[in-house]
Parts: C-alpha cells; structure tokens; sequence
C-alpha cells in the first residue's frame, strides 16, 4: 500500500516503525466540508485502528488505538453543495467518532469488512 498523500504515508510509515501492517486503508476528508483542506486516512491493523489528520500548524499527527475499544462502524451517504461520499461513525473507546471519505462505495465496505474482521466479530 503506498501512497502519495503525505498524510497516508506518514501513517503507513508509523505502523512499520510499530511493527504493524495496514489490513485496509481509507482515506478521508477533513472537517464538515469534505474536499476543503486536508486529508487523513484511517488503517486497520490485526490489532489497531490508526488515524492520521492534518492539523492546523504542521504536519498531520498519527493515534492509535486497540480493537478491544472499537466498536462497529456505520456507514451512511453523504450527499451537499461539494458533492458525494461517505458519513463514516465510529464507536472509539466510548465515544462517537464521526469522519468523511470520498472513497468508493466498494472501498468503504472493504475496510467496515477488514475492520470487522481484524476486532474478532
């Protein structure tokens, strides 16, 4: 998996630097207004989800966290004025995490499908 966003590869670059390997990869749009700004990405690993974002003064930053505080994934459309995608919610040790990929459809359900796997359900 490589990739040319430095976002993504800052993170595929921390996962080796763990000793860890990206199971499914997603990339995603920053902020409510996906398309403005930067991106980050989501990974899956056989025991970690990871996540890079851009941050407002330097490069993008890097947190993971084990599966056992991950709960699932929901997925809905995302439609408005900047156009399609994905409303992504994610259940990260008790709270909601809420993100936007532009991703295909096909991509999205292939990481719900890695994600569900790798957390054993």
């Amino acid at each position: 998996m490589l990739s040319d966003d430095p976002a993504h590869a800052l993170l595929l670059g921390r996962m080796g630097q763990e000793g860890d390997t990206p199971l499914a990869l997603l990339p995603l749009a920053a902020g409510a207004r996906a398309g403005l700004g930067g991106t980050g990405a989501l990974a899956v690993s056989a025991t970690r989800l990871w996540l890079s974002q851009p941050q407002l003064v330097g490069g993008p930053s890097v947190a993971s966290v084990p599966l056992s505080g991950v709960g699932a994934l929901g997925v809905r459309a995302r439609r408005g004025p900047l156009g399609g995608g994905w409303r992504l919610e994610l259940a990260v040790e008790g709270r909601v995490l809420r993100f936007t990929t532009r991703a295909e459809r096909a991509a999205v359900d292939a990481f719900a499908r890695a994600l569900q796997q790798a957390a054993g359900g």
